[in-house]
């Protein structure tokens, strides 16, 4: 479905009920809002595997404006701010009050700006794979290499200097093998729905000026964050500066071993331990 939400239409796609028979009562389920990466990629990367939270909490996908299946906008509303007040929309939308809110890689971007901006709005928030400052394309370089060898690192460092669509596609093609680890879906990146300008835009600009660790001491709700110690792209070294900048009474830090990029798909566990976080 489509929902209207300031002035685009956002692609959302929902799995699972809000209301459960309980006895004489009907109980309510948690809602998960999941953000997904790239940018300029959509929502396909968390299916099937969060299908299996359904039975415990509502599941909601989206895309991001100007991206997927969500109405394209335009690139003066392709920053990170616009897009965390787009996921509160959404929200007030739907009427979904202080959800679950989980973002992963660019998606973890959104909910950082989100988190920071309404730190009332969410109940929980997971993330997943993903920095809160301006990246240190070195910690991905050395990565590449190790997974990939030279070729690998010379590819990615092409795309990191100058992310134009031909560097995209060669980068995806050597580079986005490497971002899984033990179970990899060679079909991820050919059912994903690109939009190359998006990322090209966010790459050149936004991206090279993030800067939220500071702002990580002002989240008030209970967070997750998660890393596979094999990412090449947002190494773990930049979810440990994440989970450090956080109120310690707040954050839980999980380093998962023998996982790339999707995290979640390289260890099936990741999923349960969302599960538990979600219903403690």
């Amino acid at each position: 479905m489509r929902i209207e939400v300031n002035g685009v239409r956002l692609f959302v796609d929902v799995e699972g009920a809000k209301l459960v028979p309980d006895g004489p009562r009907m109980r309510e389920k948690p809602t998960l809002m999941l953000l997904h990466g790239g940018p300029g990629a959509d929502h396909s990367n968390y299916k099937p595997e969060f299908s299996r939270l359904s039975d415990a909490c509502q599941v909601i996908y989206y895309d991001h404006r100007g991206q997927g299946r969500s109405d394209a906008s335009s690139p003066g509303f392709w920053n990170l701010d616009q897009w965390a007040d787009d996921l509160v929309g959404l929200c007030e939308a739907l009427e979904i009050e202080r959800p679950v809110v989980m973002g992963g890689s660019f998606g973890g971007y959104v909910a950082v700006a989100y988190a920071t901006r309404y730190p009332e709005h969410p109940s929980k928030l997971i993330l997943c794979s993903t920095r809160a400052q301006a990246p240190d394309f070195e910690r991905s370089l050395t990565v590449y290499e190790r997974l990939g060898g030279a070729d690998a690192r010379a590819t990615a460092a092409r795309y990191f200097a100058d992310p134009s669509r031909a560097n995209q596609d060669e980068f995806f093609r050597v580079c986005s093998p490497l971002y899984f680890r033990t179970r990899p879906d060679p079909d991820s990146m050919r059912r994903t729905v690109r939009r190359p300008e998006v990322a090209e835009h966010f790459r050149r600009g936004e991206l090279l000026k993030l800067n939220y660790l500071s702002a990580l001491s002002n989240i008030k709700c209970p967070t997750l964050v998660i890393g596979g110690e094999d990412d090449p792209q947002i190494p773990i070294q930049d979810q440990v500066d994440i989970a450090n900048a956080i109120p310690p009474h707040l954050v839980q830090f999980r380093r998962v071993p023998n996982a790339g990029h999707f995290v979640f798909r390289d260890d099936p566990l990741v999923v349960d331990h969302i599960r538990e976080f979600i219903l403690a």
